[in-house]
């Protein structure tokens, strides 16, 4: 066999290798794991949890991570991460190089809100970055859950967030709606008192 043939036919080889390899890392499927998002603390002026819509995070960054999501460093920068209770769908969060989530306005759920407990389960999509460490893997359902508890003058706070589709929990009902329910109930009976 000639050089010529022998240059050409290894160029060939190295182009339909190339081509393999992108055409399966572009379909290597759903992210699968979990990660947490360690924050300083959370900006809270509110007397309880109960008088505050915005809770803004202080130096969010990547914590424990497990499944693919091992492959980002930890501590990795997080921007974004507010949540605003009037708004649920506008909850988002970057992580620096990796990807982005963002809430898709489906099956969110206030779990838990009281004066010293708040518990958000939110429904997103992740979307790696085109350059980052989950280059690999496709865009996936994922949710998050935002739980933050006051203690004193400060909150503890944790944001978890899952590479599935995690079953939204059932929502508790808010104390006003819980009060507003009652009352409707002592009024129906002192009606039919009544008559």
């Amino acid at each position: 066999m000639s050089k010529l043939k022998q240059a050409t036919l290894a160029i060939v080889a190295v182009a339909a290798l190339g081509t393999f390899g992108l055409a399966t890392s572009a379909q290597a499927g759903p992210i699968v794991g979990s990660l947490t998002l360690s924050s300083d603390g959370v900006v809270d002026n509110g007397e309880d949890l109960l008088t505050r819509i915005v809770f803004d995070s202080e130096n969010l960054h990547a914590g424990l991570r497990t499944g693919n999501f091992k492959l980002v460093a930890k501590d990795t920068a997080v921007t974004g991460g507010t949540l605003d209770l009037g708004n649920l769908n506008s909850f988002s969060f970057t992580l620096a190089g990796a990807g982005t989530f963002n809430d898709v306005g489906t099956t969110n759920v206030i779990v838990t809100h009281s004066a010293d407990n708040l518990d958000v389960y939110l429904l997103g999509r992740f979307t790696p970055d085109a350059r980052g460490p989950l280059a690999a893997f496709d865009p996936s359902s994922s949710s998050v859950r935002f739980s933050l508890t006051r203690t004193g003058s400060g909150n503890d706070f944790s944001v978890s967030f899952s590479g599935s589709e995690a079953a939204p929990p059932a929502a508790i009902p808010e104390p006003v709606s819980l009060a507003l329910l009652g009352s409707g109930l002592v009024g129906l009976g002192m009606i039919r008192r009544r008559k």
